[in-house]
């Protein structure tokens, strides 16, 4: 979120030393209204959480300043797959092929895969392995039981590119709030602006 400040302050000459303050106090009111939307809502609806507290961990905000009229919501851990949920999109291998997580992987509380259980690590520790399925499906496979009840376990689907759905509106909801709130959150900063101008 930015400001436009400069056009603002010619229309507004006789406050014009209270008007960056006033923008950067509601820049910042409105991007905790917008962190509170993603965390409380918007990442709740969208995945199923078994973390209650990761998102508050991961989206934080970057304030504005006087100096400088912009603030964000940002992912602090810097989750790529975050980015993926948001935008959704067409996968492309970075080798030959996409590895898709079957149901036999588990994901830990923040949404990742152990690196145990990571394609490339299952693969060099020797016991899964590439193979065909039924119909020419490539996987990656794990033996499981002993004698008559060993089976393979299917652990990633092997695909030349993978569909990521869009399922987390971030930028819809943050756009939504962001624009009901500023009005009001500036309205609010002017007024404590001007009540202490010196």
């Amino acid at each position: 979120m930015t400001s436009n400040a400069s056009k603002v302050q010619k229309a507004m000459q006789g406050f014009s030393k209270q008007l960056p303050f006033a923008m950067s106090k509601a820049l910042n009111a409105t991007a905790f209204d917008v962190r509170k939307q993603i965390v409380d809502k918007t990442y709740p609806q969208s995945f199923n959480v078994r973390n209650k507290r990761f998102a508050g961990t991961m989206f934080k905000v970057e304030t504005a300043t006087k100096k400088k009229l912009r603030a964000s919501v940002f992912d602090r851990l810097g989750r790529d797959y975050m980015v993926d949920q948001a935008e959704g999109g067409i996968k492309t291998p970075r080798g030959n092929s996409v590895a898709i997580p079957a149901r036999a992987i588990k994901r830990t509380a923040s949404g990742k895969i152990g690196k145990a259980k990571q394609p490339r690590n299952l693969l060099n520790n020797g016991k899964a392995y590439r193979t065909s399925l039924r119909g020419g499906q490539q996987a990656i496979v794990q033996p499981r039981g002993r004698g008559k009840a060993k089976r393979l376990q299917v652990m990633y689907l092997l695909e030349p590119r993978a569909v990521i759905p869009k399922r987390f509106p971030f930028y819809e909801d943050a756009n939504r709030v962001a624009r009901q709130r500023f009005d009001k959150n500036f309205a609010k900063a002017f007024k404590h602006a001007k009540a202490t101008a010196k």
